[in-house]
């Protein structure tokens, strides 16, 4: 910000001369904080202040979508009875940076930032990606505005397939934020991949409406898995994540598996031989059945039941 004030209110690039000054001006309010007992540190992080002065002009769908998600959970607490933090927050991801020497020559579109970060190289192997998502609810919705922003399946021989057996009801608008009151009663596949194409023209995706599962086998080839690159959860129950983790394990796919609960969220990365997969951990049994597969079609018998007390 030291930095910003004295340059016409621009972030540093990743010159080596505006790096030198981010990192003397870091040094300089050290010793300042030692000689007024103030914040400091005990040795400055030379490569820390680098990074994080040549990447301040970048901004990623990534990175913005967790602070969103924080600054969210601040504002419920504002409009509630809980106070926000009133405290920094430093969040990084800098070991995610390629290690080897990459291509960083913006392109001039919209991915700029990410090449600026990540290379060429990196947004070229997105943009052919195929992918497979499980679900279109809440976190399908988060998912598909991810990859259309990334450039994810955005590229040539790129493709992101998702399905979802179910329709889009009034009580999933306050969270399933690609949907609006006039998309009630389609389904939700269809509508998040026509919305995704509106965020990102480019965005080369198919919507399907099948249930996967061991009867859908049919559908859900062996061919269909072998061609994915990575696969992600994004559904409601134990039950189909468990399918989707055995489908995995068996050719040898990466997994993305990620859910929530009301304000409570879970992701776990899981990669074939390196990794334990989803169901070598041990979830505690669902106490409630999710209101939207109840809502659009009760598939087991506990559904039913509760479908005929609702």
């Amino acid at each position: 910000m030291k930095f910003r004030e004295h340059h016409n209110m621009h972030f540093p690039s990743d010159s080596a001369e505006d790096l030198a000054k981010c990192v003397e001006y870091a040094h300089k309010f050290n010793e300042e904080g030692k000689a007024s007992n103030a914040l400091n540190v005990e040795k400055v992080d030379e490569e820390c202040v680098k990074n994080v002065a040549a990447y301040s002009r970048c901004s990623i769908v990534s990175m913005t979508a967790f602070f969103g998600g924080i600054v969210a959970q601040e504002i419920v607490k504002f409009t509630g009875k809980f106070s926000p933090i009133k405290q920094m927050i430093h969040y990084d991801v800098f070991e995610s940076l390629p290690i080897e020497s990459v291509n960083r020559h913006p392109r001039n579109c919209r991915y700029d930032d990410q090449i600026r970060i990540y290379g060429q190289e990196v947004q070229d192997k997105l943009g052919k990606i195929h992918t497979f998502m499980v679900g279109a609810g809440a976190l399908g919705c988060e998912f598909i505005k991810n990859f259309a922003m990334m450039g994810l399946g955005c590229g040539q021989g790129g493709l992101v397939q998702v399905t979802d057996n179910d329709n889009i009801e009034v009580s999933n608008l306050n969270r399933q934020f690609l949907f609006r009151k006039n998309n009630v009663g389609h389904s939700k596949s269809k509508t998040a991949a026509e919305i995704g194409t509106q965020m990102n023209p480019h965005l080369n995706i198919n919507a399907m409406t099948s249930l996967v599962a061991p009867n859908t086998e049919n559908v859900f080839t062996d061919a269909f898995w072998e061609d994915l690159d990575f696969v992600v959860n994004a559904v409601d129950n134990v039950k189909a994540r468990q399918y989707v983790d055995g489908r995995c394990v068996w050719f040898e796919k990466p997994l993305l598996e990620s859910g929530t609960l009301g304000t409570k969220a879970n992701s776990q990365m899981i990669i074939p031989h390196k990794t334990q997969c989803y169901s070598d951990s041990q979830d505690p049994p669902e106490e409630s059945i999710p209101m939207c597969t109840l809502r659009h079609f009760p598939n087991q018998i506990e559904h039913c039941i509760e479908w005929g007390r609702d």
